[in-house]
């Protein structure tokens, strides 16, 4: 974090006033400044800039021009990055609790009930680990990015045996690619700004992605022409500072970027609905076939998923505890 003197400020005020300082948060994000995650960002820093009346800035690195998801958390903890909102499923590498998100009692629940757990216990928990882990402060509500779905360059998917033996770009973390097991096809983890050179190339057949980060690269152009919409993951971003920026701020800024965060999340959250919506009109409109999944191959999916719960909260190093508040948050 920089620190600068105002210097209007100070020739306006008397020698027995205190300078006001301006603090400029130094933020990583590794997708596009077109992607939905760095708009809505942009669009709630803004509101926080404002809020500060001016005292607090953000300066951005995007596009990966900085650190990719699945590092810059290590950046977080040295202090060589200020903040970073990640998916949460990069964080589960660090904190495995976070794989409690990707189990199959998870699979297909509406958005309002996936809030019930990270709105709920279950995000306060995984917080208070994430804090104690990597030295950073989870600075309020996660983001939305959406439900996943899965994405072909020539293979039509119709049913998920269809996926069989296919090569699928994962999103990173092990519940992903465990995922992609149960479906016969072999999850590869590349970082997102290097998945159009795959696609093209071939190293990969498909992704697991979301509309909207499918029409904010432009991949029908990289050769995606077909996606299955199973519903099978939500994903969320979660708001991370470092500690050393956080304890540099004054109480006041703080609280400032607690509150005005939270309410930014809130419309964000609609705003993210409505773009993926928008994002699946777009990429139809560019020649992408969709098949929606069929409920029956839905729970016939759910079922199988379900059967290996138990195994994949032993393999993912998930704490039983965790998973039991997973459930107790769902069912309230």
């Amino acid at each position: 974090m920089k620190f600068l003197m105002n210097a209007a400020f100070v020739a306006a005020v008397t020698a027995s006033c205190a300078a006001a300082e301006e603090y400029i948060i130094d933020i990583s994000l590794d997708t596009g400044p077109t992607h939905l995650r760095n708009v809505l960002v942009h669009e709630i820093t803004d509101r926080i800039e404002e809020a500060s009346d001016g005292r607090l800035k953000f300066n951005f690195f995007e596009g990966g021009s900085q650190y990719n998801d699945r590092d810059v958390t290590t950046a977080l903890a040295q202090g060589a990055m200020d903040m970073a909102v990640p998916g949460h499923w990069n964080l589960a590498r660090i904190v495995p609790n976070y794989n409690v998100l990707g189990l199959p009692m998870f699979y297909g629940l509406p958005r309002e009930d996936q809030y019930k757990a990270t709105d709920g216990e279950t995000g306060a928990a995984l917080a208070r680990e994430t804090e104690n882990k990597l030295d950073v402060t989870v600075l309020g509500n996660w983001m939305d990015l959406g439900f996943g779905a899965m994405f072909f360059t020539e293979t039509q998917v119709d049913a998920p045996e269809d996926i069989k033996g296919l090569k699928m770009r994962s999103p990173g973390g092990p519940i992903a690619v465990s995922r992609f097991g149960k479906f016969g096809a072999t999850g590869v983890s590349i970082p997102f700004p290097d998945v159009p050179q795959a696609l093209q190339k071939g190293t990969i057949d498909g992704m697991m992605t979301t509309f909207e980060s499918v029409r904010s690269a432009k991949l029908w152009d990289s050769g995606l022409k077909h996606s299955y919409s199973d519903f099978h993951a939500f994903y969320q971003y979660v708001p991370l500072i470092s500690a050393h920026a956080w304890n540099e701020l004054p109480e006041d800024l703080q609280q400032i970027m607690r509150t005005t965060w939270n309410e930014g999340v809130t419309s964000a959250r609609e705003t993210a609905a409505k773009a993926q919506a928008e994002a699946a009109d777009e990429a139809a409109r560019h020649g992408m076939r969709n098949v929606a999944a069929k409920a029956e191959d839905l729970d016939a999916l759910r079922g199988d998923l379900m059967a290996d719960q138990p195994q994949l909260v032993k393999e993912l190093r998930i704490d039983p505890a965790m998973v039991e508040l997973a459930r107790k948050d769902l069912a309230s």
